[in-house]
């Protein structure tokens, strides 16, 4: 089937945008894109579809959730599986990497691998697994169990990439001893390196280290003489998670990062729990108690408990702050794609590359 979408605000990619734009599509892939629709008498397609001046830009890519609607991606079913990822394709995350927390048991890492080995998404793409742990730092636990945090064990990654081809991310305290071996290691294996939950600063790092897991969250903060994560950040060398619910930071931070940080080194995350798209109320969400209000959830011995917003919420809060239609593009699609080596076919709404987009108000 081919489909021509007209009149349509397309968000094309990080410099381009057309007002009033069309976008051909056979078989789920774009074969032209048009910046005015009123130049398609001569067009061809099966069904036309008016948009009315709807935006429309590339599907989110959310690489770091823990869940949504009470389910948590360290226990979830295949059924559960599915039924996120069709919540998730509601609210504009077309592609999404789960996350397993620093409160997953080891013992139960074969059977969650095993899993999502050959799992295939019904509603968006599972693009592999993340491990937000177990070898964190105890200064930055967030809602942490202390207990179930570990000593670097590089036995124990080498024993997981052998179960598994669907690691793509690994979050680790950098300045733990036996850290950087690890580094090496998942460097070698094609899976990205995020410090967090860590009290690293920059002499800690070295070439293998790709980013900063939730920038600001569990780590030291900003210092005129300490280089922590957070002045790293700001040297545009790694890529940077950020959490812009405008509760983990604050808007006016928001702010300074978006006028600071190059536009290609910020990655929109959710860092959903399980207490999104859930009523407001008190909820229980790995080793702690927590309570959702609004746009916040927060454990009773106030730390934040993951968010419980999606990467559309946050594309609206940045927008608010003036932020562009190209530059929400990069830091909600493009950038992850490119992260993970995935751009060839997702990320802008170029001829040749996978259809895959949102259409919105």
């Amino acid at each position: 089937m081919k489909y021509l979408f007209k009149h349509a605000h397309l968000v094309v990619d990080e410099k381009r945008e057309f007002i009033d734009g069309a976008l051909l599509v056979e078989d789920e892939i774009i074969k032209d894109v048009f910046p005015q629709s009123n130049k398609l008498d001569d067009i061809e397609a099966d069904e036309v579809i008016d948009l009315k001046g709807s935006l429309v830009m590339p599907g989110n890519f959310d690489t770091h959730t823990h869940g949504i609607l009470d389910i948590s991606f360290d226990t979830a079913t295949k059924q559960e599986l599915d039924e996120t990822s069709r919540l998730f394709a509601k609210s504009g995350t077309t592609s999404y990497i789960p996350s397993l927390s620093y409160d997953c048991d080891t013992a139960d890492f074969p059977g969650r691998f095993k899993l999502m080995e050959d799992y295939k998404a019904p509603y968006c793409r599972f693009e592999g697994f993340h491990l937000e742990g177990p070898f964190l730092s105890t200064k930055h636990l967030g809602v942490a169990n202390p207990e179930k945090l570990l000593k670097p064990d590089i036995e124990m990654v080498k024993d997981i990439l052998s179960q598994t081809s669907k690691f793509r991310q690994m979050t680790i305290a950098y300045e733990l001893e036996g850290a950087k071996e690890i580094g090496k290691l998942l460097h070698e294996n094609n899976v990205r390196v995020m410090c967090g939950h860590s009290d690293a600063c920059l002499s800690d790092l070295d070439e293998n280290v790709d980013g900063f897991t939730h920038l600001f969250n569990a780590m030291r903060g900003l210092h005129h003489r300490d280089i922590t994560l957070v002045n790293c950040a700001f040297m545009n060398k790694w890529m940077c998670e950020l959490i812009a619910d405008g509760n983990h930071v604050d808007c006016n931070v928001l702010k300074l990062v978006i006028n600071n940080i190059d536009r290609d080194k910020i990655m929109l995350v959710s860092d959903s729990s399980t207490a999104r798209n859930l009523p407001d109320g008190e909820y229980d969400f790995m080793s702690k108690h927590c309570i959702k209000k609004g746009t916040t959830f927060i454990s009773t011995d106030g730390h934040f408990a993951g968010s419980v917003v999606s990467i559309n919420d946050e594309m609206k809060v940045l927008y608010e702050l003036g932020v562009k239609y190209t530059d929400l593009l990069l830091y909600s699609s493009l950038n992850a794609f490119k992260f993970y080596g995935l751009d060839k076919h997702f990320g802008s709404l170029v001829k040749g590359k996978s259809s895959d987009c949102v259409i919105m108000d």
